[in-house]
C-alpha cells in the first residue's frame, strides 16, 4: 500500500482558500505510482470554533463531491481529514471520511472526544458512534481524529477488529510536538501496525501554531518518513502489510492478553 500525506498551511475561515489549495496539491503531485493520499484534520475551515457553523459542510457537502471527482481523476483512495459538519440539521460535529478511486464514502467517522482545552465541547457535538474498520485496497485500516491519540482504547478496538494501517489526523499544537510523535509511536508499538499522521503547519488567527511532523511509522515502531515542523511538504511510503504478520509472530503481544484480569476493560 503506497502512501502520500499532504502537509500544509490551512487558512483558518478560508473555505475555498482550503479547498483550491488541496485541489492544486493533488493537480502538482505525482501521484500515478500511489494508493492513498492522506489530508488532515478541519483542512478546509482551521480553527476559528466561534464561527464553525459558518464553514461547516451539510452532511458532508460540498467537500465530498470535490474529493469524489478527484478521486475518480487520479484513482486514488483519499484519507480525506476531517471538516465541520452539520449531520442532519443536528449540530456541528468533526468528521472524517474516506473516499475509495471510485469516488464513494466508505467510511465516516465523527470524533468522540471532544478537547476541553479547546472548549470544543461548548462549539462542537461528539460523535456517539463506536470506531469501525473500513477496508482500503483490500485490508482493514482505522481512523481517528487528532486528541482521540490520547485514548490507547479506541486503537485496541480498531486493532481487535483487524486494523493493518491507522490514520490520524490532526490540528496538532506545536507546544506539544513531542506528545505527538510519543504517543504515534506508541500506538504504533502497542497496536503492531502501521500508524499514518497527518498534521498541518502554520499560525491560525487565535494564534496557534501547529506542529507539523506528518509521519509514517512501521508496526516495530520505525519512522519510514517524517515531515518537519515548519515546510509544506507531501511525504511517502509504501506499506508492507505482511510485516506484521512477522512482527506479531515474533511478539505474540494478542496471544499473551489476560482478559480475564483487566478489571475495568
Amino acid at each position: 500500500m503506497k502512501i502520500k500525506v499532504f502537509q500544509f498551511a490551512v487558512k483558518d475561515g478560508n473555505v475555498q482558500e482550503n479547498l483550491d489549495k488541496v485541489a492544486s496539491l493533488f493537480h502538482s503531485k505525482d501521484l500515478s505510482n500511489t494508493d492513498v493520499v492522506v489530508l488532515p484534520e478541519m483542512w478546509t475551515s482551521g480553527y476559528d470554533l466561534p464561527n464553525i457553523h459558518d464553514y461547516a459542510d451539510n452532511n458532508l457537502e460540498p467537500t465530498f463531491s470535490i474529493l469524489s471527482e478527484l478521486a475518480k481523476q487520479y484513482e486514488v483512495n483519499i484519507v480525506a481529514g476531517s471538516v465541520p459538519n452539520i449531520k442532519n440539521g443536528n449540530g456541528v460535529y468533526n468528521t472524517a471520511f474516506v473516499v475509495n478511486t471510485q469516488g464513494e464514502l466508505v467510511h465516516e467517522y465523527s470524533k468522540m472526544h471532544l478537547v476541553p482545552m479547546l472548549n470544543e465541547p461548548e462549539y462542537l457535538k461528539a460523535g456517539n458512534e463506536s470506531v469501525e474498520t473500513f477496508k482500503l485496497n483490500g485490508e482493514n485500516a482505522g481512523l481517528a481524529i487528532c486528541y482521540d491519540l490520547r485514548f490507547p482504547e479506541l486503537f485496541r478496538d480498531l486493532t481487535m477488529s483487524g486494523a493493518k494501517v491507522i490514520f490520524v489526523v490532526a490540528e496538532w499544537p506545536i507546544e506539544r510536538t513531542d506528545h505527538w510523535l510519543t504517543l504515534l509511536k506508541a500506538r504504533a508499538i502497542e497496536s503492531q501496525c502501521y500508524l499514518v499522521g497527518s498534521n498541518i503547519i502554520g499560525t491560525q488567527s487565535n494564534q496557534t501554531t501547529f506542529a507539523g511532523h506528518s509521519i509514517i511509522i512501521n508496526p516495530f515502531g520505525e519512522v519510514l518518513n517524517e515531515a518537519s515542523s515548519d515546510t509544506e511538504n507531501v511525504i511517502s511510503a509504501e506499506l508492507d502489510l505482511n510485516y506484521i504478520d512477522k512482527i506479531r509472530k515474533d511478539i505474540p503481544i494478542f496471544d499473551s492478553r489476560r482478559k480475564d484480569l483487566y478489571k475495568n476493560l
